[in-house]
C-alpha cells in the first residue's frame, strides 16, 4: 500500500505542473504582436544557447547567458508626441547622451525642427538614460518641461547601455507612434540633409518596405579586447561577424517593422554592441527584414563642408557635426542649396 503522504505529494506536484503548463500556454497564445501588457516584473531566466538564423541557412549563437528580457520603465515620458497627426511622415528618434543639452538644442533649431516641413510632417524624440549627478537630472526635467520631447529610461546613461536605449525607443514607438511612416534613428551629433532624403532616398525606400536603410558594415572582426570587446560566450569560435549590420549614426527604418523588432528583442539575449544588436541581430531574428546600403550617410564633417562649398548639388545625406558651429554651418549651406525648391517642403 502506498503511504498517504506520498500520494498527497504526488498530487501536489501534478497540480503544480498543470498550473505551469496553463500559464505558459496562456502567455504564448495571448502575447501575439501586442506586447504592451507585459508587466516589467516578468523574467524568463535560463542559461542556454541562442541561435541566430543567417541568410544562408546557417546559424551563429551565444552560449552560457542568462536571458532577461529588457522592458524598461519610463522615468520621463511624452506619449503624445505623435498625436494629433493622423499621418505622421517622420519620427526622428535621437540617441542622446543625458548631459548633451546643447546638442539637443542644435537639432531642434536646425534640420530636426518639428515645424520645419509642411508636406512631410516630422516629430523628434530624444532618448536618454539616468545621469549619475542629481543636478543633471534637474536640468533634464526643466528641459523636458519646456520642450516635451524627452523619454528617459530607468538605466544609467552609459556607453554600454546604448542597446537598452534603442530597445526602449522601439518599445515607445510600438506603444505611442504607430502612425509614423518612417523612423529616422540618429545620434545627437549627426546632421541630416532632410531635403536630399526626401528627393532621392524616399522614392527608393517606398519600393522596399521590409528594408532598413543605412551605411552597412560587414565582415567585422569580433573583438575580444579593447573598447568594443565581447566575452567569449558571444559568437564562440567566430573571428568575424557572419552578418552585416548598420552603422548607428544614421538609420532609416520603415515603421511597419519597428514593433516586430521590439517583439524580437523580447526573445533575443542582450548584446551591449548596440549597432550589431539593434540593426544586425534583431532584423535576422525578426525575419524577412533586409539591410539596404546607403552611401554618403556616414561622412566626416570636413568632407561634408567641402562638398557643400564645392558642389552646386551636394549629395551627402548625413554627416557628423560634433559642435554647434559645424551643425549650423552645414544647415545654412543646405538651405542655400535648396533655396529655389524649399517652397515644396516648408
Amino acid at each position: 500500500m502506498v503511504p498517504r503522504r506520498i500520494i498527497r505529494q504526488t498530487g501536489l506536484v501534478f497540480l503544480a505542473s498543470l498550473c505551469f503548463i496553463f500559464l505558459n500556454v496562456t502567455f504564448i497564445v495571448e502575447w501575439g504582436d501586442d506586447v504592451s501588457w507585459i508587466p516589467y516584473e516578468i523574467r524568463d531566466v535560463s542559461n542556454s544557447s541562442f541561435w541566430i538564423p543567417l541568410a544562408n541557412g546557417k546559424t551563429v549563437f551565444y552560449t552560457n547567458f542568462t536571458f532577461m528580457p529588457f522592458m524598461p520603465k519610463y522615468l520621463l515620458n511624452n506619449p503624445n508626441i505623435c498625436q494629433n497627426k493622423e499621418s505622421l511622415f517622420f519620427l526622428v528618434m535621437v540617441h542622446s547622451a543625458v548631459f548633451h543639452f546643447d546638442q539637443r538644442e542644435f537639432l531642434r533649431r536646425t534640420w530636426a525642427n518639428k515645424d520645419l516641413l509642411r508636406s512631410h510632417t516630422m516629430r523628434v524624440l530624444f532618448l536618454v538614460g539616468l545621469p549619475r549627478e542629481s543636478s543633471i537630472q534637474e536640468r533634464i526635467q526643466k528641459e523636458n518641461d519646456q520642450h516635451g520631447d524627452i523619454v528617459q529610461g530607468d538605466f544609467i546613461d552609459d556607453y554600454h547601455n546604448l542597446t537598452h536605449k534603442g530597445v526602449m525607443g522601439f518599445k515607445w514607438i510600438s506603444e505611442n507612434c504607430k502612425n509614423a511612416k518612417y523612423v529616422i534613428k540618429i545620434d545627437d551629433d549627426v546632421f541630416v540633409n532632410i531635403f536630399n532624403l526626401i528627393e532621392t532616398v524616399l522614392p527608393v525606400v517606398r519600393k522596399y518596405p521590409r528594408h532598413i536603410f543605412c551605411y552597412t558594415r560587414g565582415n567585422n572582426t569580433v573583438a575580444r579586447d579593447g573598447r568594443h570587446a565581447v566575452d567569449m560566450h558571444y559568437f564562440p569560435g567566430v573571428r568575424r561577424l557572419p552578418f552585416p549590420f548598420c552603422a548607428g549614426p544614421f538609420v532609416l527604418i520603415p515603421n511597419a517593422v519597428v514593433t516586430e523588432m521590439y517583439v524580437a528583442s523580447l526573445r533575443t539575449p542582450f548584446l551591449w554592441l548596440d549597432d550589431v544588436y539593434l540593426f544586425g541581430i534583431l532584423p535576422l531574428v525578426t525575419g524577412n527584414v533586409s539591410l539596404f546600403h546607403l552611401p554618403n550617410c556616414h561622412e566626416d564633417p570636413n568632407n561634408a563642408l567641402e562638398c557643400f562649398l564645392s558642389k552646386a548639388q551636394c549629395d551627402i545625406l548625413a554627416a557628423f557635426a560634433w559642435d554647434g558651429k559645424t551643425m549650423f554651418s552645414l544647415w545654412n549651406y543646405n538651405l542655400r542649396q535648396y533655396n529655389e525648391r524649399l517652397w515644396r517642403y516648408v
